[in-house]
């Protein structure tokens, strides 16, 4: 999951990235782009389009971030998938 304060489309933005990123390894993760999000959303309009480079730069900065701080040194874990119902 994740939180934001910003508009409908950050937040669509954002639970895409999240959905793009389920099940993929590490480094699949980090190579989900701006485009990847406006793809799977079916395209933004041009004035939105920084919402899904917004979701797709946090991404790979909690990656950088995970990496940074993670203590048992692999880099291929695979991004957990969601279990509950919500």
């Amino acid at each position: 999951g994740f939180t934001t304060d910003g508009c409908g489309t950050t937040i669509a933005s954002g639970s895409m990235v999240t959905e793009l990123a389920k099940g993929k390894n590490i480094k699949e993760a980090q190579k989900i782009s701006q485009q990847d999000v406006l793809d799977a959303l079916g395209g933004l309009p041009r004035e939105s389009q920084h919402c899904a480079l917004l979701a797709a730069s946090t991404l790979k900065e909690a990656i950088k971030d995970y990496l940074e701080h993670k203590t048992n040194g692999k880099t291929t874990d695979a991004v957990p998938k969601r279990t509950d119902s919500a």
